[in-house]
């Protein structure tokens, strides 16, 4: 269950990047794309979010320490995790839906790669 935690407060700090409307474009979709690798950054953390959830950037160094902590197989999921999901919302911000549909699939795409990780690393447990 620890690493369910901690999966979930990484992808909060990431939609938080996503959600912070201060955060320039320029800065932003670099940071979504790479989001994944600051798991691996012992000080990586980030000061200047204005979003109701920012504590969890500011603190990302406790949440990465104890990412790095989990077993590898753990580490291997939230992080491709993390990186198609940090991919799919900078792509998302580039683009801009022109529609419902878009925006639909948009969704899809990031749910879906959620669910397939997600029960991957359900079944890793389990068979543990």
């Amino acid at each position: 269950i620890h690493a369910v935690c901690i999966l979930y407060l990484v992808l909060r700090a990431l939609d938080t990047v996503e959600d912070d409307m201060t955060i320039s474009l320029e800065t932003k979709v670099p940071m979504l794309h790479d989001f994944h690798s600051y798991l691996y950054q012992p000080d990586w953390r980030y000061m200047e979010s204005k979003e109701k959830y920012k504590q969890v950037l500011e603190d990302f160094p406790t949440i990465s320490l104890e990412f790095r902590n989990l077993a590898k197989v753990y580490r291997d999921v939230i992080a491709d995790i993390c990186h198609k999901m940090g991919a799919g919302m900078a792509e998302f911000l580039q683009k801009k839906a022109d529609s419902l549909q878009e925006w639909d699939k948009s969704l899809a795409t990031w749910a879906a790669s959620f669910d397939v990780n997600v029960k991957s690393y359900l079944s890793d447990e389990i068979a543990v």
